[in-house]
């Protein structure tokens, strides 16, 4: 079976992302791409891959069938469309991109290529997290009431300076809750639903930054739950991060990276074990392989992962306008 010719744009994190299609099984690394020199010659010597320094030239290559986009934030719907347009596959990094217009011009022009896009969240791969949708799509939380995502981080000021972009409004989309917490943003949107109201709140406290280091937001989604989300890099160290969600009759603290406690009332109690994962693949890349050669659907489409960044826009719209409810269309 014919192996997925891959190719990387961005090698700050997808230096690591690059490891990781070189690793999968279907799956072959052919190039990487990044406009510093330096950094493309290093990962292309070290995983065996081409390396380019411009995408005009990545792209024109046939053995490329995908576009794995790892550029700052801002730059997504630019790389994706020229990739698209050149008649490759996308998938792009977290998030999607800094407004709903650029998600939506990647959408579009996916749909005019006929070409595949999806969003990289990974942690939607986590079977922890499987689990938690699984539990709420069965009903065995019962009634669904309150979802709750939180990430509390740190994040030095050398962070924020080093590159120029990160902490802005044009290339990061925003802060702490664009960059960091888009993570738990987009896994309560995909275990709750879809909100139809939000509030925000941001605030900058300990950075010299553009955008937030503290941002809070609270949802009222379609189904009649509620949720809450806080995202900050101002805690001391990076470990404090995941969900709560719980429904009438049970419900799971899910702190990512530790273990998981699923609380049940008494009497239902043995719905505990009828939890389940949802899909085998662990990645990004194992999703894509799949879906070329097995016909499995995507787990984040682009029409999905737009919506995290649907959330993200009320929640700075709202913070902008004093905390006025923002009423999702």
């Amino acid at each position: 079976m014919k192996e997925i010719g891959f190719c990387v744009v961005g090698l700050g994190m997808g230096r690591s992302r690059s490891k990781m299609v070189a690793e999968t099984e279907g799956a072959r690394l052919v190039s990487v791409v990044d406009i510093i020199k330096e950094k493309a010659d290093d990962v292309g010597k070290e995983l065996d891959c081409k390396a380019f320094y411009n995408t005009t030239d990545a792209f024109q290559d046939d053995e490329v069938d995908v576009v794995f986009v790892m550029t700052p934030s801002g730059a997504h719907a630019e790389v994706a469309i020229e990739a698209l347009e050149a008649g490759k596959h996308v998938i792009s990094t977290k998030p999607m991109e800094v407004t709903l217009a650029k998600c939506d011009s990647m959408i579009a022009a996916a749909k005019k290529a006929d070409r595949m896009l999806c969003v990289d969240f990974q942690e939607r791969y986590n079977p922890e997290n499987q689990k938690i949708r699984h539990a709420v799509d069965s009903g065995l939380f019962g009634k669904l009431v309150l979802g709750e995502a939180r990430l509390k981080w740190f994040r030095t000021q050398q962070y924020y300076d080093d590159g120029g972009w990160r902490g802005t409004w044009e290339m990061d989309g925003g802060g702490a809750l664009a960059n960091q917490s888009i993570h738990v943003i987009d896994l309560l949107y995909w275990i709750m639903g879809r909100p139809q109201q939000v509030i925000g709140k941001i605030y900058t406290l300990t950075h010299d930054i553009e955008t937030e280091d503290l941002g809070m937001a609270f949802l009222e989604f379609e189904n009649g739950a509620v949720g809450t989300i806080l995202g900050t890099t101002t805690f001391p160290e990076n470990s404090l991060w995941g969900l709560e969600v719980n429904g009438s009759e049970g419900g799971v603290v899910a702190p990512i990276g530790t273990e998981y406690h699923w609380k049940f009332l008494p009497e239902v109690a043995e719905r505990r074990e009828q939890i389940q994962t949802l899909f085998p693949q662990s990645n990004i890349a194992e999703d894509v392989v799949s879906h070329f050669h097995n016909g499995t659907p995507l787990i984040c489409p682009g029409e999905d992962g737009c919506r995290a960044v649907e959330i993200l826009c009320a929640i700075y719209e709202s913070a902008r306008n004093g905390g006025k409810p923002v009423t999702l269309g």
